[in-house]
């Protein structure tokens, strides 16, 4: 049709020219049916049906006339161009797509590039209509310019969110069709198996065709620890259960696979998994018994079999926090006394101690007038406490306690070994006690923060009886076992005011490296030097203690008779306890981690605590810090740095990992003299569950392309002809409005229409 000289339309619609608006519209049409329904009511009785519905239809008629006249209708012509729709090639950018199904083979990755390329023909036939946009995405959604800028970095697949990404980003404009490339494993909402009705109702959403490529392949060979099933703490000396997944595929030559429960270099347990044919998921469970209290990093690991697609998902490590249910301890003592009395029913009355006491009322060379079985007292249990149960107890109490008559000499090495891997030991004094117990020369004397005399047949010159009230070490008014006031100044003040103590044993002086809390104020060591009543020492990761005296319950005792209170003995011997136990609220160098684990691409941070002897934040200390990566050989990689603290005694620390695997934070700093270091550790874990299922799936790019009405096209070496969405938005290059009320015939019309209702009206006697 032309219309405007030799102007062709492609596109002609009704319109309206009526200069009325809406509201006019609105009032006309009102009144169109208002006099086409008051003229059925009036009529509704009169004369026969055939004749009222005759003048209702030319009322209808008339009235339409009418309104065409006021609505002023016009066809408009129109030239125009349809605007080129979108289409998004999304690739798959994700780490699962760097996996090589076969060795020497292809990636997934370098699958879906050779896709595009060998494309280019149907691309640019596409965008001879459409524009074609290139994408790689993984969480998210990165434009490419070319097909080269693809890489198989992103930490994890989510689908979904990519979707809705290109969503948005096509928000106001004209989204023909989505073709989606991918190995078909999503870390997020739609999974790898059927998908949710709420993932299908989001794709029904979308109102566009997603058509979907399959680029994996059902052939791997890979073994992969799967998923690790693991508390985040657990109970020292309880048992633990910890569990594994195990997903198998392509190893038909192996009959079994052991797995390894280690934690560092120390393997803590192997089970073995023996292969069924066509089972390809295995559960292993691991049970073991931490034996000390932190943070420690496990790893559950498998042997790498030749040709496997990914080797990095061979391994799992996982981070249990060891903590205490209750503080177990073993109280042994030579004889009932009044200084056992005290410390024992001071441990029995706290809740969070679990004692196990010995006190000896009989010794084997004691004479007894019956045979042994008929006495009521038990044996002591040396074999069982001393080697079968020893690991179990944090501390271990000797008190004024000789182990000859008992057989237990064999057994000390044990004792000085589990004080040295981590254990906490107390050495009480009394007159069997320290040399007086002949502990000489002994494994025992090895870890005590005092030298012991040597060994003499009079033992009366071993310990002296004087009355005697300890002289305070700068060391000790600031150690924490003696902090038994709210301030320093308050214990200062308390201290001083303890009733004396009654006897002493004497020893040579402190071993090196031992501090000396308390000294006698007249005996002295064999250096000249005070002699030590109270001293502490670190050996090996271990504590020990040693009070030469048995009479501290004149603390408690002689302090209550005095008008006083047996607090200051209670809190004594409580912060000893904690201090042996290596208590973490008791270090004055402590490091705060935000976060045990961290995903790779994250950021490490803690915060490096410092403390004053008294506990008050320790200002402008400088502080020295490294965080290591420890990788799996045991080596360590790190940057030394150093940090003042600020007001509260703090550092920050900010690190950006590198590598997964478990990283440790090692901060020290010269507090109080002595040079103090603190450690902690952070999991770092992959970004993404990517790499620990590497087979691919094809099951949830059927339902995409299913669900959206697209087209799965499987392994497609191309892409073929698709069916997109029409292109939507138009381009006006003329238009021109014919008006259909004016014209001469519709005058016409409605005079005929109005004439022949009244002629009709007349005819019948309706006027």
């Amino acid at each position: 049709m032309n219309v405007a000289g030799s102007s062709t339309f492609e596109d002609a619609k009704l319109v309206l020219l009526s200069p009325w608006g809406t509201t006019g519209l609105v009032l006309a049409l009102v009144a169109a049916v208002a006099a086409v329904a008051l003229t059925a009511w009036g009529y509704r009785r009169r004369g026969r049906w055939s004749v009222r519905t005759g003048l209702v239809m030319l009322r209808l008629l008339s009235v339409a006339a009418l309104l065409a006249v006021v609505l002023q209708p016009a066809v408009q012509l129109r030239s125009v161009t349809r605007v080129p729709n979108h289409v998004a090639l999304l690739l798959d950018g994700s780490r699962s797509m760097a996996i090589r199904e076969e060795r020497g083979g292809p990636s997934r990755v370098e699958r879906a590039a050779a896709l595009v390329r060998r494309s280019q023909d149907r691309l640019a036939a596409w965008r001879r209509q459409r524009v074609v946009d290139l994408f790689s995405f993984g969480a998210a959604v990165r434009p490419l310019v070319t097909v080269d800028e693809l890489q198989a970095t992103a930490p994890a697949t989510q689908m979904q969110s990519a979707l809705t990404e290109v969503r948005r980003r096509y928000r106001g404009q004209d989204l023909g069709g989505v073709i989606l490339v991918s190995d078909g494993i999503d870390n997020a909402t739609f999974g790898t198996g059927q998908l949710s009705p709420a993932a299908l109702a989001f794709l029904q959403r979308l109102q566009v065709p997603v058509h979907t490529v399959w680029v994996g392949r059902p052939e791997i060979r890979d073994l992969a620890l799967s998923e690790v099933y693991a508390d985040d703490f657990a109970f020292v000396r309880n048992a633990v259960q910890v569990e594994a997944e195990l997903s198998v595929h392509g190893l038909d030559e192996v009959n079994q696979i052991p797995v390894t429960l280690s934690t560092g270099s120390v393997t803590v347990s192997q089970r073995t998994v023996r292969l069924k044919r066509g089972v390809t998921r295995y559960r292993v469970q691991f049970e073991f018994v931490p034996p000390r209290v932190g943070k420690y990093v496990y790893t559950i690991s498998t042997p790498i079999f030749a040709g496997e697609a990914l080797q990095s998902n061979n391994s799992r490590d996982f981070l249990l926090k060891v903590i205490r249910d209750r503080v177990r301890v073993l109280q042994v003592c030579g004889r009932p006394s009044w200084d056992e009395r005290f410390l024992r029913e001071l441990l029995k009355r706290d809740p969070n101690v679990d004692l196990i006491s010995f006190f000896i009322l009989r010794t084997p060379a004691d004479l007894a007038l019956v045979p042994p079985t008929e006495l009521s007292l038990i044996p002591f249990p040396t074999e069982e406490l001393f080697e079968k149960e020893l690991g179990s107890f944090d501390l271990i109490v000797l008190q004024n306690f000789n182990y000859k008559p008992y057989g237990i000499g064999v057994y000390l090495p044990h004792l000085r070994r589990y004080v040295e891997q981590g254990g906490g030991m107390v050495m009480i004094g009394g007159d069997l006690s320290f040399t007086s117990g002949e502990y000489a020369d002994t494994p025992i004397a090895e870890v005590l923060p005092v030298r012991l005399l040597p060994d003499q047949p009079d033992r009366s010159r071993l310990f002296s009886v004087e009355d005697f009230r300890p002289r305070i070490t700068p060391e000790g008014a600031d150690h924490a076992i003696l902090q038994v006031g709210s301030t320093r100044r308050e214990t200062q003040q308390i201290l001083a005011g303890l009733p004396a103590l009654a006897g002493a044993n004497l020893v040579a002086g402190p071993t090196p490296g031992a501090t000396v809390l308390a000294t006698h104020p007249t005996l002295k060591g064999t250096d000249g030097g005070p002699m030590p009543v109270l001293a502490c020492a670190e050996p090996g990761s271990g504590r020990s203690c040693a009070l030469t005296t048995d009479t501290s319950w004149h603390w408690a005792f002689l302090a209550t008779g005095a008008g006083g209170s047996r607090q200051p003995y209670d809190r004594f011997w409580r912060n000893a306890i904690r201090w042996m136990i290596q208590d973490p609220e008791l270090k004055y160098l402590r490091v705060i981690v935000q976060q045990d684990t961290v995903r790779l691409g994250g950021t490490i941070r803690a915060t490096i605590r410092a403390y004053n002897p008294d506990y008050t934040a320790a200002r402008g200390l400088k502080v020295a810090y490294e965080v290591e990566h420890t990788a799996k050989t045991g080596g360590r990689r790190g940057v030394a740095r150093q940090g003042v603290t600020d007001n509260e005694g703090e550092v920050r620390v900010e690190h950006r990992p590198s590598a997964v695997g478990p990283y440790r934070i090692h901060a020290s700093a010269e507090l109080a003299g002595r040079q103090t270091s603190e450690d902690a550790l952070v999991l770092v874990e992959p970004a993404g569950p990517e790499e620990r299922e590497p087979r691919a799936t094809a099951v949830v790019l059927k339902q995409i392309a299913a669900a959206t009405g697209g087209r799965y096209l499987g392994p497609a070496s191309r892409l073929p002809a698709l069916a997109f969405l029409d292109p939507r938005v138009l381009h006006v290059n003329w238009r021109k409005d014919v008006e259909l009320w004016s014209r001469w015939w519709s005058f016409c019309a409605c005079v005929l229409l109005l004439g022949l209702e009244w002629l009709v009206r007349r005819r019948y006697g309706y006027l």
